[in-house]
C-alpha cells in the first residue's frame, strides 16, 4: 500500500514539475528536458513494479535504472551548485534530502530491473 501511495505522490510531483519556471537558462532547459523524459520512463517502470505489470525487458530496466541514478546525481549537484547561497552544508543537505526522497523510486526500479526471472 505504501508503494502505491509513494507512486502517486511522485506522479503528481512529476506533473507539477513540468509547469515550474526555468530560472537557470539554456543549460537548465536541456537538463530539465532530459530529466523529464527520464522521469516519465522511470515512472512507467515504477508503475510496473508497484502494480506488478511487465513493460519492456529486464535489460531495458537495468539500463533505465543506471540512467536514473546518473540523472539524480547530476541534477542534484547541478541545482545544488547553482544556488551559491546554500554553501557547502546546504549542498550536502539538499543532496541527502534528494537521496532520501528518491530512494524508494530507485529501489523499486532496481528490483524491477534486477529481479529474478520466473
Amino acid at each position: 500500500m505504501l508503494w502505491k501511495i509513494y507512486f502517486w505522490i511522485m506522479f503528481v510531483l512529476l506533473i507539477v514539475s513540468m509547469f515550474l519556471e526555468n530560472e537557470y537558462g539554456w543549460v537548465e532547459t536541456v537538463l530539465r528536458i532530459a530529466s523529464t523524459i527520464i522521469a516519465f520512463i522511470n515512472t512507467v517502470g515504477f508503475y510496473g513494479y508497484v502494480y506488478k505489470k511487465q513493460f519492456f525487458s529486464q535489460s531495458f530496466w537495468k539500463i533505465i535504472f543506471i540512467i536514473t541514478v546518473i540523472d539524480v546525481i547530476v541534477s542534484t549537484l547541478y541545482y545544488g551548485f547553482q544556488d551559491a547561497e546554500l554553501g557547502k552544508g546546504g549542498i550536502i543537505f539538499v543532496s541527502v534530502f534528494t537521496i532520501i526522497i528518491m530512494f524508494p523510486l530507485l529501489l523499486g526500479l532496481y528490483r524491477y530491473g534486477f529481479q529474478k526471472q520466473n
